[in-house]
This record gives C-alpha cells, sequence and structure tokens, in this order.
C-alpha cells in the first residue's frame, strides 16, 4: 500500500530519521580539521554535522580517523602536501590512483565548487572540501557552504565506505545508492528539528523536476530504475539525477525501514549484488518494487509534493 500512503512517505522518512539522532549518540573520536591558510569556509562547525551523522548512525562503524581538509583554489599546493604528511606514501598513491592522478585537485577547475570523500584501503577516512571563491548558481549552495550539509553529505560517504573496509566487493553500488543516500541524509539529518526546513531544502533540490510536463513519468522512472538498462539508460541521463532522483527513491526506503536502510542497502549490495541485497531487506523482488517507486515519485513531481 505504498502508492495508497504515498502522502505520508517524506514524512515517516524525516521523523525516524530524527528519532535516531536524538536516541543515539556520537561515535566520533578521531577527528582533526586542517584549514588552508588562504581558505576561509562560510559554515564554521562541521564537526556539528559530523557529530549529528555519527548520532543518526550510532550503531554503525565510524571511522577511527577522519581528517577533514579544507582548501580554495590558492591553497592547493598546500593541500597536496597536507594529504601526504597524514598517510603513508602508499595509501597517497593508492588513494591518487583511484582519483585519475588528481586527488586534491579534480574539484578545482578553475575554482573549487566541490567536494570529495575518499578513505584508503586501511579505513582512514578523508573530506577534501574545496572551498569556492565564486558562486555557480546552485540553488542549494546556502544548505551546501552556510548550513553543514555538505560536510554531513561527505560523512555519509565515509559511514557507507565504513561498512565495507576490508571486505571484498562483489559489485559495486549503483550512483543512486551512494549520492541519493548521501543527498538525502544531508537534509534529514541537518534539518532534523524541523520538517518545514526538511521539505523546503527537499523541494528546491528538485525543482527541475516539478510540474505537470515533468520528465519524470512513470515510464521514465522505470527505465530508470531498470538493472537492465542501466547501462544504457540511467547512466546517459545527467550525473546529478543520481543525487535529487536518488534521494526521493532512498527517502522510500527510509520510509519503510529507518535511516539504516542507507548504510544497509550499500553494504549489502557491495557484498552480494543489488538484487540480493534488496530482496533480503525488503522481502520482495526489486522488479515488484520498481513499478510502485516509479509510480509514487512521478506523482510526486507532477504534483507539488
Amino acid at each position: 500500500d505504498l502508492y495508497e500512503k504515498r502522502d505520508g512517505i517524506a514524512y515517516a522518512a524525516w521523523k525516524s530519521t530524527a528519532d535516531n539522532l536524538k536516541n543515539g549518540k556520537s561515535n566520533v573520536s578521531g577527528l582533526i580539521r586542517f584549514t588552508g591558510p588562504n581558505t576561509s569556509p562560510k559554515y564554521k562547525t562541521p564537526e556539528v554535522a559530523i557529530n549529528l551523522v555519527s548520532k543518526t548512525f550510532s550503531s554503525y562503524k565510524t571511522p577511527d580517523q577522519i581528517y577533514l581538509v579544507q582548501y580554495s583554489s590558492k591553497d592547493l599546493s598546500w593541500a597536496e602536501e597536507k594529504v601526504k604528511s597524514l598517510i603513508s606514501t602508499s595509501d597517497y598513491d593508492q588513494l591518487n590512483r583511484n582519483e585519475g592522478g588528481h586527488l586534491v585537485d579534480s574539484n578545482c577547475k578553475p575554482d573549487c565548487l566541490g567536494s570529495k570523500q575518499v578513505s584508503t584501503n586501511s579505513g582512514v577516512a578523508f573530506i577534501l572540501q574545496g572551498v569556492p571563491l565564486t558562486e555557480n548558481g546552485d540553488p542549494m549552495a546556502v544548505a551546501r557552504w552556510q548550513m553543514g550539509q555538505l560536510e554531513a553529505h561527505e560523512f555519509i560517504h565515509a559511514m557507507q565506505r565504513a561498512t565495507v573496509t576490508g571486505q571484498q566487493s562483489k559489485s559495486w553500488p549503483y550512483s543512486w545508492i551512494i549520492e541519493g543516500g548521501a543527498e538525502l541524509g544531508q537534509n534529514l539529518v541537518m534539518s532534523n528539528d524541523s520538517y518545514t526546513e526538511y521539505l523546503k531544502w527537499r523541494k528546491l533540490d528538485s525543482s527541475n523536476f516539478y510540474g505537470k510536463n515533468t520528465l519524470v513519468t512513470k515510464k521514465y522512472m522505470e527505465d530508470y530504475l531498470s538493472l537492465e538498462s542501466d547501462a544504457a539508460f540511467s547512466r546517459s541521463q545527467n550525473s546529478y539525477y543520481s543525487y535529487n532522483l536518488g534521494a526521493r527513491i532512498l527517502e522510500i526506503f527510509v520510509a519503510l525501514k529507518g535511516p539504516g536502510v542507507l548504510l544497509d542497502i550499500y553494504k549489502l549490495t557491495y557484498l552480494n549484488g543489488f538484487s540480493e541485497a534488496f530482496e533480503s531487506i525488503f522481502g520482495i523482488p526489486w522488479s515488484d518494487a520498481t513499478p510502485v517507486i516509479a509510480a509514487v515519485i512521478a506523482d510526486q513531481f507532477q504534483g507539488t509534493l
């Protein structure tokens, strides 16, 4: 009866997350922050956002060592040397290879308008936060850069990766699981004391999808969610859809199972493959769930929810 009760999904997801956070405790113990000499982040308390994420997922593994490195385009050399000083040469080389030889500067072309999260094989977590000198017109800029949603987003990635540290991968999670989970989680966590605030940022993050002529029809979502056509269809779409459409898909998961599902679906997909992971959590095949999820999300964007 998910479709029949669709108007309650957003609230159920928000409420279960707010309750988890209020009843949880932070397990962050090894957080060290470094800020470049020419860098001035607008959000002054990233430790708050990171601790709120840990409280939300307090029964899950929190990385023992977390480095937050904040830098502008004026501090790229400083940031590179700082990361090198914190880990072994082999760990640095591994992270740098994974980022195509641009561990620090890939999000700074030319301005640093993005952040990334990377972890070593031993589980040391980095948040490499590029701090912009300019603005790029992102409607979510205030939430991301001034209210802690960016730091929360990246630390959720660190929590995702901590669930599988040292384990063998069978299947890499879909982008909408990775980014959709972090995009949803950042808002749920940082808006935990106001459902109205949660709805405001939720709607703004997907503002381009609303209206009777929306791109997001039931057929579109069925194609997007089809595992068989993933490489040919969903990966051919705007890469940001994995964030905002992914957040809507994962919001349904959280409404049904609570916020821990954001980490469970990541971990079990990584270990066993997505189809097996989904069915083990929800008790039905993904092929049976897809039409219902597609109908719910299409209805959200054809309306105003």
